[in-house]
């Protein structure tokens, strides 16, 4: 049976190269399960599930904070990368950039009435890529950041996810979640969730395999919203080149 999952981590997550980070709109899948749940205690941490009835119902979902933020996360994928990445994502009004801090490349988006400027920034590059989305309004872009980070308003309600505790991600109140999955009997993955207390996004998640090795992560190392303005974002482009593309 196809059970719903935590978010969009065990799935064709967005591969961190820049030529495949402008696909940062493709949902996120459902992966297949052929048995229903079991808990089984690790005997590592606490799984008892909460006194406090609210956390077992819907989480409260506020997306308000996609509007205007910042926010520096570490990601790793040991199938895209050895290395975790470091990434920090800035959106205003009418500017966006996805930084990668290892590497010092850009991504760069620009509101332009009914479409979007674009622009990749590859460090120590002569020559930078700028493309006109068309038909894409700056108001519609999402990032890696929010596709990792969404999560189902029913996610405590399902049968295969346990609260644990109260724990905070880079200073922030979080409730602790825990999904696993079994087939034929067996345990196949194990998914820990942190979930922001107050807008409902995934601020921390671990995932491992029936090995226990990890098989993806992501980690908010620092958060704040509402305070951006474009000046804060806008890259002054004068001092690149920029070959055109046809977005």
């Amino acid at each position: 049976m196809k059970i719903r999952r935590i978010s969009a981590l065990i799935t064709a997550l967005f591969l961190l190269s820049v030529s495949c980070l402008t696909s940062c709109d493709k949902a996120p899948e459902e992966i297949e399960s052929s048995t229903g749940y079991e808990y089984i205690p690790s005997g590592q941490e606490s799984t008892t599930v909460s006194d406090n009835t609210d956390l077992q119902k819907e989480i409260k979902i506020d997306t308000s904070w996609q509007k205007n933020f910042t926010v520096k996360y570490s990601y790793y994928n040991p199938e895209q990368s050895i290395t975790t990445m470091k990434i920090e994502e800035k959106k205003s009004a009418n500017a966006f950039t996805v930084e990668y801090l290892d590497t010092g490349s850009l991504l760069y988006y620009k509101a332009n009435g009914n479409d979007t400027d674009y622009y990749v920034i590859i460090d120590n590059e002569d020559e930078q890529v700028h493309s006109v989305l068309e038909g894409k309004k700056f108001s519609s872009l999402s990032s890696m950041f929010m596709k990792l980070s969404v999560l189902s308003p029913e996610l405590p309600t399902q049968s295969n996810v346990l609260y644990m505790y109260e724990e905070a991600v880079a200073g922030r109140p979080c409730h602790k979640y825990i999904q696993r999955a079994y087939s034929d009997g067996k345990l196949t993955e194990s998914v820990y969730v942190w979930v922001d207390a107050q807008f409902g996004f995934a601020a921390k998640c671990e995932a491992y395999d029936a090995e226990d090795n990890l098989t993806v992560m992501w980690e908010v190392e620092s958060f704040s919203e509402g305070d951006l303005q474009d000046s804060d974002v806008f890259i002054d482009l004068t001092e690149y080149t920029f070959k055109e593309e046809i977005g």
